[in-house]
């Protein structure tokens, strides 16, 4: 393994600093090649690495850790203020290192994610956005606009990058913004098309982290159109391959499955199930995640017959996503509550 003899050369030659950076590289392979989680060792070395980079005046090294203590460390395990921290950090150094990157190193995926509201997120984003940019953080920017429910703009930026993508990487990879784009816009045909395509992708690939999170995620906009029975083998398959530690998947195949659970009456497990999710996206700071799941249990419990649950369930939906500011998915909620409350379906 180069990385680890890399570490071994530079303890070697008396260098601390390059030894833990080549230790960090290591564990950052090892946590993108393995199913069982090696989060907590790569976050323990690049914490012990930054004061000795700190030390050496190593920028690009403290970029590259600051980098990997955002992604994968704390998107991880849903921290992603902690995200954003640690990107903003990463850019700073990449900077003092003589280097203008191209990317904004995560930092547009925490802020997409994360709980500042969409609103001061996107000026954020638009303040380290490079002249030319990827097409990805253009992507994430036509997200926090689809939720500040401004969507014919979010579709016009969304339409170039796409297709930028497309021609560059010969793949549909934009598929996973287009996907949430359109189901925060309530277009789940759409958002169904695009996750689907996700998936597939990701099958052919062997990406089976990835697939984790995104098989779930299509199970549950099935499931708004009403095909929960097609939605049932994806909450099976996002159970088998997520990692316990995986926050976004160990949320969503309980999600998933608490609606197919319901869809079948059996309510008891739907109820249990959608709880335990909810539980942790709480353990999180992502707004959305934890409205989605409130959103999820109430739809559990109106199915069951218990209105007054249901409705507190969707009100905590709706204080998460307006705390998020994302005005598209509030707006929805709102009408479902104004349905409870009229005797209408959920």
């Amino acid at each position: 393994m180069i990385a680890d003899a890399a570490a071994e050369r530079a303890r070697t030659a008396g260098d601390e600093a390059g030894g833990l950076l080549a230790q960090v590289a290591f564990a950052f392979f090892k946590t993108e090649t393995s199913i069982e989680s090696e989060v907590d060792e790569l976050e323990r070395l690049a914490r012990k690495a930054l004061p000795r980079l700190e030390q050496a005046g190593n920028h690009a090294g403290l970029a590259y850790v600051w980098r990997v203590l955002g992604d994968p460390v704390a998107n991880f395990r849903g921290r992603f203020e902690e995200w954003a921290h640690s990107a903003e950090q990463a850019l700073r150094h990449t900077r003092l290192a003589g280097r203008n990157p191209s990317t904004v190193l995560g930092l547009d995926e925490a802020l997409v994610y994360g709980p500042r509201p969409a609103d001061e997120a996107l000026r954020t984003l638009d303040a380290v956005l490079p002249e030319s940019p990827s097409p990805a953080p253009l992507l994430l920017r036509a997200l926090l606009l689809t939720m500040l429910g401004r969507f014919d703009e979010a579709d016009s930026i969304a339409r170039e990058p796409a297709d930028r993508w497309s021609d560059l990487m010969g793949d549909d990879r934009a598929d996973v913004f287009l996907g949430p784009i359109a189901s925060i816009a309530g277009r789940y045909e759409d958002a169904a098309f695009h996750l689907g395509r996700r998936c597939r992708f990701l099958e052919t690939r062997g990406s089976r982290g990835y697939l984790s999170t995104y098989a779930p995620e299509l199970g549950r906009v099935l499931c708004k159109l009403g095909r929960h029975e097609e939605a049932a083998p994806l909450a099976r398959l996002g159970r088998e391959l997520a990692d316990d530690q995986d926050a976004s998947a160990q949320m969503l195949w309980r999600q998933l499955q608490a609606l197919v659970d319901s869809s079948r009456g059996h309510h008891s497990d739907a109820e249990q199930l959608a709880r335990e999710a909810v539980t942790i996206t709480e353990r999180t700071d992502a707004l959305n995640w934890q409205g989605d799941a409130f959103s999820d249990l109430a739809e559990v419990l109106h199915a069951a017959g218990r209105r007054d649950e249901a409705e507190a369930a969707l009100t905590q939906a709706l204080e998460r996503y307006e705390r998020k500011l994302n005005l598209a998915q509030a707006a929805q909620t709102r009408a479902r509550l104004a349905g409870m409350r009229g005797g209408g379906a959920s």
